[in-house]
């Protein structure tokens, strides 16, 4: 193992705990914004966040290796870095919404069926339809171990396509002949 993959692996876990940091103060300040924040546009930024914390964890990595950084290096460190920060986030999700603030979940779990019941009218979906959604939503707990697990795990599935296109644009092989001309 040469120093350069060692510290590349060090990055990876260092800009994973990051990217877990990261996710936890922002659903901290979507939960101080209330309900209506967390299911706004705004909450979508969540994506765009883990996204900036993986290229500056890449570019980090470039950085010490001469400005060079192979696709199955990038695509290991930046697929590591996902999901760390979704560990994390997860878990700090499950103990928010089960153990800090229950009441919050089930608040959440009103906006969103009011959130579903506005997108289904626009769609003239029927009263019967939209009674029978509302209800599903109102009566299900999106924050159990199971679901958690389970949209941890879908999201890794879309952190490992995104690590695809990240480690692509990252990317730069070193040239196969640089060094034979220095020895």
């Amino acid at each position: 193992m040469t120093v350069e993959s060692s510290s590349s692996k060090n990055l990876g876990l260092i800009y994973g705990f990051i990217n877990g940091a990261v996710a936890i103060v922002f659903t901290v300040l979507l939960y101080l914004g209330g309900a209506k924040m967390f299911v706004s546009p705004i909450a979508y930024c969540g994506i765009v966040l883990p996204i900036v914390v993986c290229v500056l964890g890449l570019l980090q990595i470039k950085k010490q290796q001469g400005g060079y950084l192979e696709f199955g290096q990038a695509l290991k460190t930046s697929f590591q870095i996902f999901v760390i920060g979704s560990l994390i986030a997860s878990i700090f999700q499950f103990v928010l919404f089960n153990y800090i603030d229950v009441p919050f979940r089930q608040a959440l779990a009103q906006e969103t069926a009011q959130k579903a019941e506005q997108w289904m009218r626009n769609f003239g979906a029927s009263e019967s339809e939209i009674e029978k959604k509302v209800d599903e939503t109102m009566d299900q707990n999106n924050y159990t171990v199971g679901r958690l697990l389970l949209g941890f795990v879908f999201g890794c599935i879309f952190w490992f396509i995104v690590s695809l296109i990240v480690s692509a644009i990252i990317k730069r092989k070193r040239p196969p002949f640089e060094n034979s001309f220095n020895q």
